[in-house]
C-alpha cells in the first residue's frame, strides 16, 4: 500500500478543485492507497466530502479565527520557509506527495529519500510572467517535482512556455467528472423555479469571474426585445454592485441572485445553458457538470474550454458581453440548436469521466 499526501490550498470554499479532489480520492482503491489531505487554509464555507479511510488533516491557517499577524506570518513561512510549516503539520512519511495546485501547495511539497513529488496544476500560469518572485519560487518547486500534471492543453502550454527546462516532466490529466452523482443530485427538489429561456452563472461573484459581463449580456438581449432570465449562484464582493446594476438597468424581472447553493445541479438541470465569462480558469468544472445534464455553455477562452467545447458542438467561446448576448441568442433562444447541443454534451462529457481519470492517475502513481 502506498501512502499519499495531497496538499491543497483549501478544502472548504466550495470550489471546483475541491470537488475534483473529493471525487478523485473517493474513487481510488482503498487497498492500494492510504490518503491524507492537508489544506493550507480553512474558510468554512463548504466542507467537501471526505470518504471513509481518508484523513483530513488540520488546516495550517483558519481564515475565520486567525488574526492578521498569524495569517501574514504563515503566508511568509509558506513562501520562504516551508520546512518550518512542514515540521509542524506534516508528521508522517509518505511515498508520494501531491500539490493540488501551484504556488503555496507546491511550496509545501518536498520530496525526501523514498518520496516522490507530483505538482498538479489547476490553472494557466501566465500570471507568473509579471510576478518575478512567484516565478522563481515556482521554479524552485518544479525542480523538486518527479512529475508535473496539467489539467488542460492551455495549462500545459503555459507551463512549458514559462519553464521549458521542465517540459519532459509535464503531462495532461483531465479532471474527472462524477456523472452518476451529478445526475442523482439533479433529482433533488428545489424551491427555486427557473423561468425559460434561462442561463445559469455558478461561481464567486468577483471580478475574476466577471458576473457583471454576463449581466450586461442580459441587458443587451432585453434591448433587442429578446429577453432571457439569468440566475447567479454564488457569493462575493460584487454582489452589491450586481444588485445596483440590476436596478439601474431595469432587470429586476430578468436577473436573480440566489446566493451560494450547496447543490446546484437541480438548477443546472432546469436551465438552458451555463454561462460564465471568467478572466482565467484551469478547467471549468462547472461547464463539464452542466454538460453531464445536457446543457451547453458560453465562456471566454480560458483553460479547458477548447477541449470541452468540442469544436463548438458543446459550447461557444466569446470575448465580450455583446458576443455573449449573440451566443445566448444562437444556442438558447433557438430550441432546436439547444436540444442538439445538449445531446452532444451528454456524449462528449464521457471523455472526462471520473473512471478515466482514476485509471490514468493509478498508472501514474504505479510508475513513480
Amino acid at each position: 500500500m502506498k501512502n499519499i499526501l495531497f496538499v491543497i490550498y483549501t478544502f472548504s470554499l466550495g470550489g471546483g478543485a475541491e470537488r475534483v479532489l473529493s471525487d478523485l480520492i473517493s474513487n481510488l482503491d482503498r487497498e492500494e492507497y492510504q490518503v491524507d489531505i492537508l489544506p493550507y487554509a480553512d474558510y468554512g464555507v463548504k466542507q467537501e466530502f471526505v470518504p471513509e479511510g481518508v484523513t483530513l488533516l488540520p488546516s495550517i491557517v483558519n481564515m475565520q479565527t486567525a488574526g492578521k499577524v498569524e495569517k501574514v506570518a504563515k503566508y511568509i513561512l509558506a513562501h520562504f520557509f516551508p520546512s518550518v510549516l512542514r515540521k509542524r503539520y506534516i508528521r508522517k512519511k509518505y511515498d508520494i506527495e501531491v500539490s493540488f495546485n501551484y504556488q503555496i501547495p507546491s511550496f509545501l511539497v518536498k520530496p525526501s529519500k523514498g518520496t516522490k513529488a507530483v505538482m498538479w496544476n489547476h490553472g494557466v500560469m501566465s500570471n507568473l510572467k509579471e510576478n518575478k518572485l512567484g516565478f522563481l519560487l515556482q521554479k524552485r518547486s518544479f525542480k523538486r517535482a518527479t512529475k508535473i500534471i496539467a489539467i488542460a492543453e492551455d495549462t500545459r502550454d503555459s507551463i512549458v512556455e514559462l519553464y521549458p527546462e521542465f517540459s519532459e516532466k509535464v503531462e495532461i490529466l483531465y479532471n474527472g467528472i462524477n456523472v452518476e452523482r451529478i445526475l442523482e443530485n439533479a433529482k433533488a427538489k428545489t424551491k427555486i423555479d427557473l423561468k425559460s429561456p434561462s442561463v445559469v452563472f455558478a461561481g464567486r461573484l468577483e471580478d475574476a469571474k466577471q458576473p457583471l459581463a454576463v449581466l450586461e449580456a442580459v441587458k443587451l438581449l432585453k434591448e433587442r426585445s429578446k429577453p432571457v432570465f439569468a440566475y447567479f449562484m454564488g457569493q462575493g464582493e460584487q454582489q452589491d454592485e450586481l444588485n445596483k446594476k440590476i436596478r439601474e438597468w431595469g432587470l429586476e424581472d430578468n436577473a436573480f441572485l440566489l446566493g451560494y447553493q450547496s447543490n446546484p445541479y437541480p438548477l443546472f438541470s432546469g436551465c438552458d445553458a451555463v454561462c460564465m465569462l471568467s478572466k482565467s480558469e484551469g478547467f471549468p468544472t462547472v461547464f463539464a457538470e452542466g454538460m453531464a445534464l445536457g446543457k451547453p455553455f458560453i465562456s471566454t477562452p480560458v483553460g479547458g474550454v477548447k477541449e470541452l467545447s468540442d469544436d463548438g458542438n458543446c459550447g461557444v467561446i466569446v470575448n465580450t458581453p455583446k458576443e455573449c448576448a449573440d451566443a445566448i441568442e444562437a444556442i438558447v433562444l433557438d430550441h432546436a440548436v439547444n436540444s442538439k447541443m445538449g445531446e452532444h454534451c451528454r456524449k462528449h462529457v464521457a471523455r472526462f469521466s471520473l473512471e478515466r481519470q482514476k485509471i490514468r492517475l493509478q498508472e501514474l502513481f504505479d510508475t513513480l
